[in-house]
């Protein structure tokens, strides 16, 4: 498929470029997708934007509760949510090269076990013929060597997340999830594509750590909020 229809436009901007399938970006939206780096400013915990000198509100609200810390590169805006959306609904699987490769360089000089990704139900992964956060996790592996763990079960079908308001996010993902394999004393990065209110990840590193993790850290994609934005997506 490569040989007779070769990747021949940019995935964000669309526009013409010379070939090369392992730049799935034109320069331009390259350099902007630089800019969308999350702020040095961010809550260095959780990676939410906050005003200096103060304490983070995502924080202290609980939005962390049973995670370590969050690792991203990106805000969740232009070039990073046009990458994570043809990754996710393309499926545009070359979307997730630039994204996991900066993935990678988040987490690289510290100590891990394993990566292990949100999974979909299965009508969901059905639907859409892959599981975006382990596609993610696969390069990440290539990147740094750390082995996938498919720990993780979705047990019942809910909403998607993205069709709800926020305030009814947790409810919907309550006790969605259960572990599927031995995880016991394992330091695990839980892998996503974005975070919004973390209800997901709360909710997995629940289920993780009732199957005896050490402990669980998030690493996606984007968050919402920061980069050279501050309001939420």
């Amino acid at each position: 498929m490569d040989l007779v229809f070769p990747q021949v436009r940019c995935l964000c901007c669309d526009e013409p470029r010379e070939i090369n399938k392992d730049q799935p970006l034109c320069e331009a939206c390259m350099a902007s997708l630089e800019g969308l780096r999350i702020k040095d400013t961010s809550c260095p915990n959780c990676l939410s934007p906050k005003t200096s000198g103060q304490s983070c509100a995502y924080c202290a609200d609980g939005g962390m509760a049973g995670l370590e810390r969050a690792y991203a590169p990106y805000a969740y805006k232009d070039e990073a949510r046009k990458l994570i959306m043809a990754l996710k609904f393309g499926p545009v699987l070359l979307a997730a090269k630039p994204l996991a490769m900066e993935m990678a360089l988040c987490i690289s000089g510290v100590r891990f076990d394993a990566l292990v990704p949100v999974p979909l139900h299965k009508d969901r992964q059905r639907e859409r013929g892959m599981n975006q956060s382990e596609e993610l996790c696969k390069l990440i592996e290539e990147y740094t060597g750390l082995p996938v763990l498919l720990a993780l079960s979705k047990k019942r079908k809910t909403k998607r997340q993205s069709d709800l308001p926020k305030h009814l996010r947790h409810d919907n993902v309550k006790d969605a999830f259960e572990a599927t394999m031995d995880v016991l004393g394992l330091d695990i990065v839980l892998v996503d594509d974005v975070r919004t209110t973390g209800s997901t990840a709360r909710e997995c590193a629940k289920a993780l750590k009732e199957a005896g993790a050490a402990s669980v850290s998030l690493l996606t994609a984007a968050v919402a909020g920061g980069g050279r934005h501050d309001e939420l997506a």
